[in-house]
């Protein structure tokens, strides 16, 4: 359960829709369609229409339409413009959502969001990636933090034998390991107790 990012299908959405007429808490319906709470409640919240309820069909009509549309930047000519100029003049992304934020303009947006308008697909003649400071045509792949799963049998430093902690007993060794987020290299240190 959480583990699925993908978007809710139309038969998620007939069972959600089901279960929730039924009384069934939204916890209780994520763990039955595989999908966490905030999931089920954040579907629920913004897919229900106005007087009609929750219904299947409408609710992926509207989620469609919702992934269809255009970015903000796209929406609002000024904040368009605004980026455009920012890049030609040499900006980064970094630097123009920042100025938006310092200026207090209600045209606030993430840096992400730039990156997005740039490499979007239908805005790729525009070829405004040249603006950017590599200029890259493509853009890389985004590295996220994903849960590591802990390692299977391991012990904890807090239940280690007492004569460990205190140094009595000689051929003991701690270690740390370090692995980088390019995955080229990791660095192990091993240092033996008794020469402590």
């Amino acid at each position: 359960m959480g583990a699925k990012y993908d978007q809710l299908d139309l038969d998620e959405r007939i069972e959600m829709s089901r279960l929730y007429e039924a009384g069934t808490s939204r916890r209780e319906i994520g763990r039955i369609i595989g999908r966490s709470a905030s999931t089920v409640g954040r579907e629920l919240r913004r897919n229900t229409l106005p007087r009609g309820g929750y219904k299947p069909a409408s609710a992926d009509r509207i989620a469609l339409s919702r992934r269809r549309r255009l970015s903000r930047i796209e929406r609002l000519s000024p904040l368009r413009s605004y980026v455009c100029d920012r890049l030609a003049m040499g900006w980064s992304p970094e630097q123009i959502a920042g100025r938006l934020e310092q200026e207090g303009s209600g045209h606030s947006i993430s840096h992400e969001s730039i990156y997005r308008f740039i490499y979007r697909p239908r805005l790729r003649r525009e070829k405004l990636h040249r603006f950017l400071p590599r200029a890259k045509a493509t853009r890389g792949r985004r590295y996220f933090k994903r849960r590591r799963d802990p390692i299977p049998g391991r012990t904890s430093i807090h239940e280690r034998p007492r004569a460990i902690e205190t140094r009595e007993q000689f051929g003991h060794w701690e270690g740390d390991l370090m692995q980088f987020r390019t995955q080229r290299g990791n660095l192990l240190t091993c240092i033996r107790l008794d020469q402590i």
